[in-house]
Parts: C-alpha cells; structure tokens; sequence
C-alpha cells in the first residue's frame, strides 16, 4: 500500500491502517509494533462496512437501518432512507407516522440486538486479554478511588493494560418515569473518543471500560469470559446483569462495560 496509502475493504482491509515499514515497503494492518518497522501511518484507517443506513441516510443498497426503531422507507424513486417508526424508552414503544409525502413502502427494518452462540467444540474461541481504562472526575472522591486501585494494583491496574481519563461534572435529567438520573453520554463519548486515539485497544481481546467505584476483577473476568467460549473474530458485548430490562438498561448498567 506504498503507493495508494489506503486499505480496500473489498480487499478484507477493513479496520487496517497502511503502514510504513521503511522508504520502499509499506503494508496493510490492524495494529503495528515498532522495531524493524517504523509503523507511521499512510493514511486513515479504513472503516467497518456497517452493513446498514445511518438514521437519515440512505438504505437503499442494504434495506437494513442502522438504529434500532428506524425502518428503511421509500420516499420517492430517487430517495430510500431510514426514518424513526418506533420510539423506545425505558419502559414504553411508541409508534411514529412515516413522514408526510413519502411513498411510505417499508423494505426494510433496523437492527436489534441478538445473541452469540459459542463456538462449536474443536473450534477457536477468542483469548481472554483485556484493556480496562477508567474515567475519573478531578476534584472528587473519586481521584482516592483511583488512587488506592493503583496502590494495589487492582481493578484496572490488574488488567494486561490500562489507561485513566478524566471526566467532567454530569448534568441530571429526568426519565419518562419523571425520575432524575444523570445525564453523561457527551462525557463518555469524548472518554471513548480519547481511548480509541490510543490505539491501545488493537493489541488487546477485550476492551472493558470501569467507574472508579466499581469493584473490577479481571482474573474472575477472565474466567467468565473463557466460560462463554466466544468465537474469533465476531463483534461481541457482553452484559453485565440480569435485572428488569428497564432498571437494568437491558442489561447493560455502566460501572462496567
């Protein structure tokens, strides 16, 4: 990839960066280890296909929508986009009308989670490494969280390797239920914006993420994680709990991603 400093993902280049080994050969991967390379990025590094239309985007190639409660709807015969039919909160689903105007032909829906199954007996399961990173705020109990995690090397520090962030305050908001919860995604998705720019992610199985007042076992981690069997190479979460669907997010709580 000298020369186009790029990787085809019709060529299975997808998630690769081209990188540099040295002035006449450049090569096309995940990840890169300096030593006999000097791993200096060409060019960006090519995307996931997602396989699907964004909300507002066109599904017209894939009739699949991106978002959950969206559907791909023709509008015209120059326009197929994925507009909101559904709106889901903590505990209801409310139908939206297509827009006004639009043909209205539904051809397709959205995506919904759905279940791994493990990998057969006698096939690869994935490893088991993890890197943990945690985001703290300044200025609060929890910077002596952090601290004494570190001094023992717990929660994070155990992991095979670890990065801090630092957060801000979070705003509260209320639920349809008229209770007052936090208010953070903007908080975390600059934490994760920042994580993926360490690239520390690429080098590891697993990437969890950890309030400084969860409690975080990695080895107890691993071995739940081992139990599953996950198969290679498939885009896995994992939940974290078994509560109601609506006090447990779906089984999804943050403390520990």
């Amino acid at each position: 990839c000298r020369q186009t400093k790029c990787c085809s993902s019709a060529q299975g280049g997808n998630g690769m960066t081209c990188f540099e080994k040295n002035e006449n050969w450049a090569s096309c991967a995940a990840s890169c280890e300096e030593g006999d390379w000097s791993c200096k990025a060409l060019g960006n590094r090519t995307p996931y296909a997602a396989g699907c239309g964004w909300a507002g985007k066109s599904c017209a190639d894939t009739h699949l929508c991106c978002n959950v409660g969206f559907s791909c709807v023709v509008k015209d015969a120059s326009w197929t986009a994925c507009t909101q039919t559904k709106k889901k909160s903590t505990w209801a689903s409310v139908n939206i009308p297509i827009p006004a105007g639009w043909d209205g032909t539904i051809v397709g829906g959205g995506r919904d989670e759905y279940q791994i199954q493990p990998a057969a007996e006698g096939a690869k399961v994935m490893g088991t490494s993890l890197y943990c990173f945690m985001a703290f705020l300044p200025d609060s109990y929890e910077v002596g969280l952090h601290d004494v995690a570190k001094q023992n090397k717990a929660s994070i520090f155990a992991c095979d390797s670890y990065d801090v962030f630092h957060s801000w305050k979070s705003v509260k908001a209320g639920w349809d239920t008229g209770e007052a919860t936090l208010s953070n995604t903007d908080v975390f998705i600059n934490v994760w914006d920042n994580m993926l720019k360490t690239e520390k992610f690429l080098h590891a199985d697993w990437t969890v993420k950890v309030d400084a007042d969860a409690v975080l076992l990695p080895d107890r981690l691993k071995s739940h994680i081992a139990a599953l069997r996950p198969p290679v190479g498939m885009p896995i979460y994992l939940k974290n709990n078994a509560m109601d669907p609506g006090l447990g997010n779906r089984g999804f709580l943050g403390a520990i991603e």
